[in-house]
């Protein structure tokens, strides 16, 4: 469980650092000292580890492997790369003075999830400009930030699923000791921090790990880099050992709350215990022994019931999943006959399904995905998978991304539809997750980015692109490989932004909060309801003598501010109205197109519920 304390180098009393290095097949290895000019010869162990504790040598020195008198190569437990992928490893001083001793992440029915990529956050896109804005999630509610994934990959920008060097922060967004005051300072916020992992694939370029050992898998294979050898009969074990001691490692070295596991149903492995169960049950007894919770979400696809299921119970392990469902099924609601994903969604009909049972697409990591029956759970039924094992967004990196003009929802829509879209996502009982700069309507694109330096590869991304969302006409979008693609990505600042949509989010969140406080949010509580006549959805939460009711109304059409709202559709809603998504429309009795409205009866006094912004909307 501590291998992660052990990998790679490490200083010791008296100007010293301890080597450890997993090379099964060679007959020797060095470290060589970059700065100092000279090479020590590791011992071997009977497991195939070499090893050393070399004098004169401490933080800040940068060295490197040779394995069988080969070209010398980074470390693969690296903390450090300075240089990036092909330089050297840099020694770290690993000592921090923490202030979070206290500090435990908020429940799962707490959560309000913010996802960020750190190069694209901030205008100078590093760990210490990042906590410059944490001050305004704080404000806008939000209680954990998840960052797209840190280890280090290739070129000066990434969106980090390319990652080789997997216990080294990205050099480009500062050091390790900028990643930890990042952490503290959220911590200090009361913010907890996720992050992103990617256990599925290696990246294309700085990989050097096969000229260590076999970490690459010779009969799995993925669309985006070599597989790991989870499963070979001679090396897996510590194959898993290295990335389960890598997952250990940001809960333990940088007080990480929780890590979003990317991609789990690729995550190939054919051993009788999955990797990614192995992995999550060794993180359960890290929690318990350290005693600080963690949060452990799945990005599985579809809903795998496995997925949320107890270890003990036969399942994975996991505390959440993201469910794209919701996402896809609004958008094929607001935009009818556009894909976003390589299955397909039904307008209205998958949006009804998704509220009412949770999900419509299932299937499990050795599975396929297929349809749901919707027939199960009918609308109105409070038989539905628990909601807080559910991590909903309407926009995310992938939704955004994957666009060929990188698009946000707004932008496909209207601010109007984004409004009434957030209404349902963030009263739903479902964990809500944020993507960066939609809480202001940012009208800045994210685009996929990448910056490899192999010419070859830079081809190969261009057309797999093409390849993996063939859906799309890519000839008007800039080229993942363009620097533009990266720097256009930045969200800018809030007040640049349409500050209508942020204090409606506000206002939403804060709501929330105070539903959930008393209890009213939840699955036992709800009902929902679909009126196909005029695509009219609610959710409505009962308890002893406080309706709550939280009720949209979409439509394919765009509408910009200067549009026709159309004519109201009359809803009968139970009790007073305390917020309204177009407060300057004259609708007082009814629902416009792509609108939002919240009503509430009895329980507790308006005031104590609602805020500043209750009956008045924005």
């Amino acid at each position: 469980m501590d291998l992660h304390r052990h990998l790679g180098a490490h200083t010791l009393a008296g100007d010293r650092t301890g080597f450890l290095v997993w090379a099964p097949q060679a007959n020797k290895v060095e470290v060589v000292l970059v700065d100092q000019d000279r090479r020590i010869l590791l011992d071997r162990n009977g497991e195939g580890y070499f090893l050393a504790v070399v004098e004169r040598c401490g933080a800040g020195e940068r060295y490197m492997f040779s394995v069988n008198g080969g070209e010398p190569r980074c470390d693969p437990a690296s903390r450090y790369q300075p240089l990036g992928v092909h330089g050297p490893s840099e020694i770290i001083n690993e000592s921090f003075q923490w202030s979070d001793q206290d500090w435990q992440p908020p429940k799962a029915e707490s959560l309000v999830i913010y996802e960020l990529h750190v190069g694209a956050f901030t205008e100078k896109g590093s760990f210490l400009s990042a906590i410059d804005r944490l001050d305004e999630l704080v404000e806008l509610g939000i209680t954990a930030i998840e960052m797209m994934p840190l280890a280090e990959s290739a070129g000066r920008w990434n969106w980090g699923y390319d990652g080789v060097g997997f216990f080294a922060p990205n050099h480009n967004y500062g050091s390790p000791y900028d990643l930890k005051m990042l952490v503290d300072a959220a911590h200090q916020k009361g913010l907890a921090v996720i992050v992103d992992v990617v256990y599925n694939h290696f990246g294309p370029e700085g990989n050097y790990l096969g000229e260590f050992a076999p970490y690459f898998s010779t009969k799995h294979a993925t669309p985006w880099g070599d597989a790991p050898n989870f499963d070979d009969a001679q090396f897996g074990v510590d194959v898993r050992r290295f990335f389960i001691s890598n997952a250990i490692y940001w809960l333990d070295e940088y007080h990480i709350d929780g890590l979003r596991v990317d991609a789990v149903h690729c995550t190939r492995d054919d051993s009788p215990v999955h990797i990614i169960a192995e992995m999550n049950e060794q993180i359960h007894g890290w929690s318990k022994a350290s005693k600080r919770k963690t949060i452990l979400i799945a990005e599985s696809n579809v809903y795998d019931p496995e997925m949320t299921q107890l270890l003990n119970d036969g399942g994975i392990g996991f505390d959440a999943m993201w469910c794209d469902d919701f996402l896809h099924s609004v958008f094929a609601t607001v935009r009818p006959g556009e894909q976003l994903s390589n299955r397909t969604y039904y307008p209205n009909t998958d949006l009804s399904q998704t509220l009412s049972q949770g999900y419509v697409y299932e299937g499990s990591l050795s599975q396929l995905h297929f349809r749901s029956d919707p027939t199960r759970f009918g609308p109105g039924s409070r038989q539905r998978v628990q909601s807080n094992e559910l991590v909903y967004s309407i926009q995310n990196h992938d939704f955004i991304g994957n666009h060929p003009l990188a698009k946000r929802l707004h932008q496909l829509t209207s601010h109007e539809t984004q409004r009434a879209a957030a209404a349902l996502l963030l009263l739903s009982p479902a964990i809500p997750m944020l993507f960066m700069g939609e809480e202001f309507a940012s009208e800045n694109p994210f685009l996929f980015f990448v910056d490899f330096g192999d010419e070859a590869m830079r081809k190969q991304v261009v057309e797999g692109r093409h390849r993996e969302y063939p859906q799309h006409d890519w000839s008007a979008g800039t080229l993942p490989i363009e620097p533009m693609a990266f720097e256009s990505s930045k969200i800018g600042p809030r007040d640049q932004g349409d500050m209508q949509t942020w204090d409606w989010y506000r206002s939403l969140i804060q709501l929330r909060k105070a539903w959930c406080e008393s209890g009213l949010l939840c699955d036992a509580n709800l009902e929902t309801e679909y009126r196909p006549e005029n695509n009219v959805f609610a959710l409505r939460y009962c308890r002893d003598d406080t309706v709550a009711s939280v009720v949209t109304r979409f439509s394919p059409s765009v509408l910009d501010s200067t549009a026709a709202f159309g004519s109201p559709v009359p809803i009968s809603p139970i009790g007073e109205m305390i917020y309204d998504s177009r407060p300057g429309a004259s609708a007082p009795d009814g629902l416009l197109l792509n609108h939002a409205k919240v009503y509430i009866q009895n329980g507790s006094s308006r005031n104590s519920v609602v805020g500043e912004f209750g009956g008045q909307g924005i």
